[in-house]
C-alpha cells in the first residue's frame, strides 16, 4: 500500500480533489459558527439569554444528526457531484436568511434548517474520499481536508470582526451583514461544485482508462478484505463515544471564544485575532498529526484538550484563556484525522457511508450537548468556568475510552514524497 499511497496516481488526485473541498468545507464551517460573533450583538437585540443562546448553537446539530445517515445514502444514489452542489446552494439560501429573524424562535427554526441543508456535506465528503483513496493514504488526506477548521476559523474571526463594524450601514445590523456576507459564497461555490467535481474515478474525464483501472483495483483488493462481523459494530459504537466527546469539546471551542474573551475586557477585533492565533496553533498541531505512524498519540491528544480548557477556566484576562484554548485546539485538532482515519477504516462500499454517517450522528449530538451545557451552567453559576471544567471532564472520559483502541491500532501513514 506504501508504493501505491506514494505513485502519483494519487498525488494527482490529491491535487485534483483535496484544494477545492478545503475551500467548501471553510465556507461550510464558517456558515454553521459565524453565530458567535454574530451573538457579541444580536443576542441584545433580539433578547437571548446564555441559555437560549446555547441552545440555539446546539440546536444545528439536533436536525444535523437527524438526517446526515439519509444524505450519505442519497449521495450514494444521486452523485457527489449533484448532491454536494444541491447541499450548497440550499445551505447558503438559508445562512442568508438568519439576516432577517426578528424573534428568538425564528433564530432556533432557521438553525435547525440550516442543520438540515449542512447534514450530508462533511460525512458525505469523508464517504466520498473512500472511492477515490486507498486506506493508508487516508490519514493523510483527512489531515489536508480538515485543515480547513483551524484555517476557517484563523481567517474567519478577524474577517466576522472586521464585518462587524458595518453596523448600520444600509440600514442593516453589524449581524445582518455578517450572515449576508458570508452566507453568499455558499451559494456560488455550489454552483461552481456542479462542473468542477466528479462523482468519483469511473466519471473523471482527468484520469485516463489505466489510471481509473488502478483505482478500481486498489478499491477491490481493500473491499474483498473486510467482514462485517460483532467486532466491527462494537468498534463503530465506540466510536460514536468517543466523537460524541470530542464534538463536545470541538464546539464548546468554537462557538464559545468569542464570548468568553469579551467577557474577560477583550474587544471584538482584538477577539477576532485571538481567534486566528488560537486556531493557527490547532493548524500546526493537525499537520503535525498528519506525519504521525500510528494512533498511539490519540489519547493523549484528548487529555492536552482537556488541560487547555482547564486553564481557560483558571484564567482571569483574556491572554491567559487564550493560551488555554490554543492548548485545547492543538490537542482537538491534531487528533481529528488520526479519529477519521480509524473510522473510516471499518467498513467498505456503502457500509463504510453510513457507519461514517451514524457516528458523525451521534457526535452531532455532542456539539449539542457541549454549547448548550455551556449556556445553562453560564446562567446557573454566573460564571463560565463550571462549562470548560464539565468540557474538560468530557474530553478527558473521550481519551480513556480510545486508549485500548488506538493502542492496538498500528496504522502506517506513508510519508511526503521529497
Amino acid at each position: 500500500m506504501n508504493a501505491t499511497a506514494m505513485s502519483p496516481l494519487y498525488r494527482k488526485i490529491a491535487w485534483r480533489l483535496v484544494p477545492f473541498l478545503v475551500i467548501l468545507y471553510m465556507v461550510a464551517f464558517l456558515d454553521r459558527v459565524n453565530i458567535s460573533f454574530a451573538a457579541l450583538t444580536m443576542n441584545r437585540d433580539l433578547g437571548i439569554s446564555e441559555s437560549v443562546y446555547g441552545f440555539a448553537a446546539g440546536v444545528f446539530f439536533l436536525s444535523y444528526c437527524l438526517f446526515e445517515v439519509p444524505a450519505n445514502l442519497v449521495l450514494a444514489r444521486l452523485g457527489a457531484r449533484r448532491w454536494l452542489a444541491i447541499l450548497m446552494v440550499v445551505w447558503g439560501i438559508v445562512s442568508m436568511g438568519t439576516a432577517f429573524v426578528q424573534s428568538t424562535s425564528a433564530y432556533i427554526a432557521v438553525r435547525f434548517l440550516l442543520g438540515i441543508a449542512e447534514s450530508g456535506f462533511y460525512p458525505g465528503v469523508i464517504y466520498y474520499f473512500t472511492f477515490w483513496m486507498p486506506r493508508g493514504l487516508r490519514t493523510r488526506i483527512l489531515a489536508m481536508f480538515l485543515l480547513a477548521v483551524p484555517l476557517c476559523n484563523s481567517i474567519g474571526s478577524p474577517i466576522s470582526a472586521h464585518i462587524m463594524m458595518l453596523d448600520h450601514l444600509g440600514g442593516l445590523k453589524d449581524w445582518q451583514w455578517l450572515f449576508l456576507i458570508e452566507g453568499a459564497p455558499a451559494v456560488l461555490l455550489g454552483f461552481a461544485s456542479w462542473f468542477v467535481l466528479a462523482d468519483g474515478p469511473w466519471s473523471a474525464q482527468w484520469l485516463t482508462p489505466a489510471e481509473k483501472n488502478q483505482v478500481a483495483r486498489d478499491r477491490q483488493d481493500e473491499d474483498g478484505s473486510q467482514q462485517v462481523d460483532g467486532k466491527q459494530t462494537g468498534n463503530v459504537i465506540r466510536d460514536c463515544i468517543i466523537y460524541f466527546l470530542w464534538s463536545s469539546g470541538n464546539y464548546g471551542l468554537t462557538f464559545w471564544l468569542p464570548k468568553i474573551l469579551t467577557s474577560h475586557g477583550a474587544s471584538t477585533i482584538a477577539t477576532g485575532w485571538w481567534g486566528t492565533i488560537t486556531f493557527g496553533f490547532g493548524a500546526l498541531a493537525l499537520w503535525w498529526a498528519s506525519r504521525r505512524r500510528s494512533f498511539r498519540t490519540l489519547p493523549w491528544l484528548f487529555l492536552v484538550g482537556a488541560a487547555g480548557f482547564v486553564i481557560a477556566g483558571l484564567a482571569h484576562s483574556a491572554p491567559l484563556a487564550a493560551s488555554g484554548f490554543c492548548i485545547s485546539a492543538m490537542g482537538i485538532l491534531a487528533g481529528l484525522p488520526m479519529f477519521w482515519s480509524l473510522a473510516a477504516s471499518r467498513l467498505s462500499g456503502k457500509a463504510a457511508g453510513a457507519a461514517i454517517a451514524l457516528v458523525n450522528s451521534v457526535g452531532a449530538v455532542g456539539a449539542f450537548a457541549g454549547p448548550s451545557s455551556m449556556g445553562w451552567l453560564h446562567d446557573v453559576t454566573h460564571h463560565y468556568s463550571a462549562g470548560l471544567w464539565a468540557i474538560a471532564g468530557a474530553m478527558t472520559l473521550g481519551g480513556l475510552l480510545v486508549y485500548g483502541e488506538s493502542s492496538k491500532a498500528v496504522h502506517r501513514v506513508p510519508q511526503a514524497a521529497d
